[in-house]
């Protein structure tokens, strides 16, 4: 019908376009946040693009289903808006004649985000402790980074560097802080310098044509002495520090197979997702109805309103289940239901209309 190719061809091209606008915000947002860890040193620099890409992944099911809800509102408002939807009811159509192509417009996304929630999203939030676990593993050659003070794996030194020639992998002006045991502090300054391995493959950071200061707390004297050649054993890197694995980033199948709240919760999560997805679509259908006396802004408000409120609560439920404050069972369907008896009523007020 012609009726049912119009709506689908603005829905989809509609929803590209929404697609586009919440990824570029996305992206930009967790960006600005990897960006900032890089800077500070908490991310390499290599690791920033990776981190970039699965953090996006990990969250496009929650884009997809705004972007469904979004999309259905603001074709239908421009529709109530340029008087489209008053000749197409006046030539016999209702709303609820607008459920089947929302339907065939909305049940491929909702198997998307179901594929996203239950296989994507955790197998992104895998890789991300994966990265994770990479940067907490670092030796301190890979910790220290040109022009920024950078603390040992054992936070017993602080490093400094200028001026690294990455050709011929030596470096410049090096400036190390350290402390032993007894409080002692000694401070070394060299002109410049390099990193090697020994045959048992430990780091060393040689010091060359430089000067070392001890200096002990609550004492005024201080010992100062230089070298043309000083070694400094590095920091091992600890292998099998893994960061503590959440049951956001469990498979599907591992959160069945456990008894536990908070893998319950998370399960009922993942479930209600998709449905919440079509319970939003059907929503919006109602929520898009306007008139000229009550303007376009009420029912967007109102629309925001309820994404909002309906996402709260979603969580509040999750969390709920997570704490043993509520059962499995009566998590994940309840919220999805009440949006679609929520819509129900609506297209029933209208009708009266």
């Amino acid at each position: 019908m012609l009726f049912q190719k119009a709506l689908l061809r603005e829905l989809r091209s509609t929803a590209g376009g929404v697609l586009a606008v919440l990824l570029t915000t996305l992206v930009t947002m967790i960006l600005i946040r990897a960006l900032g860890r890089a800077a500070s040193g908490r991310v390499d620099g290599e690791l920033v693009l990776p981190l970039i890409v699965f953090n996006t992944i990990s969250l496009m099911n929650t884009v997809l289903m705004l972007t469904v809800y979004i999309a259905i509102l603001m074709v239908l408002s421009r529709w109530w808006r340029d008087s489209e939807m008053v000749i197409w009811l006046s030539s016999g159509k209702s709303l609820t004649d607008f459920l089947k192509p929302i339907w065939r417009f909305i049940w491929p996304a909702m198997l998307i985000v179901t594929l996203l929630s239950t296989v994507v999203s955790p197998w992104a939030r895998q890789q991300i402790i994966s990265f994770e676990d990479q940067i907490q593993n670092r030796s301190d050659a890979q910790r220290v980074s040109p022009g920024q003070f950078r603390e040992s794996f054992s936070g017993q030194r602080v490093f400094f560097l200028e001026n690294p020639d990455d050709e011929n992998g030596r470096i410049g002006t090096v400036f190390v802080r350290s402390m032993d045991r007894s409080g002692q502090q000694v401070l070394m300054v060299s002109s410049t310098g390099r990193f090697e391995r020994d045959a048992q493959d430990q780091q060393w950071v040689i010091l060359e044509k430089g000067y070392r200061t001890d200096m002990r707390p609550g004492q005024l004297e201080a010992r100062t002495m230089g070298f043309d050649v000083y070694r400094i054993r590095l920091d091992p890197s600890t292998p099998g520090i893994k960061t503590q694995e959440s049951t956001r980033s469990m498979s599907t199948l591992d959160l069945i197979a456990k008894p536990e709240p908070t893998a319950k919760g998370e399960l009922a999560l993942r479930i209600g997702l998709p449905l919440l997805t079509l319970a939003l679509g059907v929503l919006a259908i109602p929520l898009s109805v306007s008139s000229a006396r009550s303007g376009r802004a009420v029912n967007l408000i109102v629309a925001l309103l309820i994404y909002l409120t309906a996402s709260n609560l979603f969580t509040t439920v999750k969390a709920a289940v997570s704490q043993g404050r509520l059962e499995f069972y009566l998590a994940w369907w309840p919220l999805p239901l009440g949006l679609v008896l929520l819509a129900a009523a609506m297209f029933w007020r209208n009708s009266r209309l």
